[in-house]
């Protein structure tokens, strides 16, 4: 009510829009929910991590780490399970 009360209308706007865009993310979920294994997802969440530590590092200003080239990484073990899915 707050926010509605000091920005108005547009924060209307930014509802609907954040409800489509966020249940899209949901459905799309659903849809891949039969493809994604425990293995995968396990890979998929120890690149995160590591993804998520160079950010910290790049942020507290330890070591400067390009993270967004290392967004790529996700894509790796989603294709390696693939190959390995078809070659089985």
């Amino acid at each position: 009510m707050v926010l509605a009360s000091t920005y108005g209308i547009g924060i209307a706007f930014a509802a609907v829009v954040l409800f489509v865009w966020q249940g899209a993310i949901y459905m799309g979920a659903g849809l891949l929910s039969p493809f994604l294994s425990d293995g995968l997802l396990t890979e998929i969440s120890i690149i995160g991590g590591i993804l998520i530590a160079t950010s910290g590092l790049s942020i507290l200003k330890i070591k400067d780490c390009k993270t967004l080239n290392m967004l790529p990484s996700l894509l790796v073990p989603a294709v390696w399970f693939v190959i390995v899915e078809v070659f089985r």
